[in-house]
């Protein structure tokens, strides 16, 4: 069985209402973790542009068995996210993540509210503030 690591930025970080321990509780923790991109409020959940602007998005960092990463990809899929390897910051350290963005176009976020701090948990908490 394969171990793999997941980069998670949005409703499935710690502090929000359906957590990687919740919904996939053999998910280790491993640490929070950064990727480069902008971050978009598209209601109930984010969007993860990946680009190379210099902004840093916040997330956490798991490491999931064969058997939940594919249920990672049912979960994703059903709000049209795709799964891609990209490299984040785990603390000081590089390394190689799944990571789920839109499988949309560059148009698909035109017009989406920027979150400016790159961190879904924070903007909800002044979102509801």
């Amino acid at each position: 069985m394969s171990m793999h690591l997941v980069f998670v930025y949005g409703s499935l970080r710690r502090g929000s209402a359906g957590p990687m321990s919740v919904r996939f509780p053999d998910a280790t923790y491993v640490g929070d973790a950064k990727v480069g991109g902008r971050l978009y409020d598209v209601g109930a959940y984010p969007a993860l542009l990946l680009d190379d602007s210099g902004s840093l998005v916040t997330g956490e960092a798991y490491e999931v068995t064969d058997e939940t990463l594919n249920k990672l990809d049912q979960f994703e899929l059903t709000s049209d996210y795709q799964r891609r390897n990209v490299d984040v910051e785990i603390g000081t350290q590089q390394a190689h993540c799944w990571i789920y963005v839109p499988a949309r176009d560059i148009s698909f976020f035109s017009g989406l509210p920027l979150i400016k701090s790159g961190d879904w948990i924070k903007h909800l908490g002044a979102r509801h503030a």
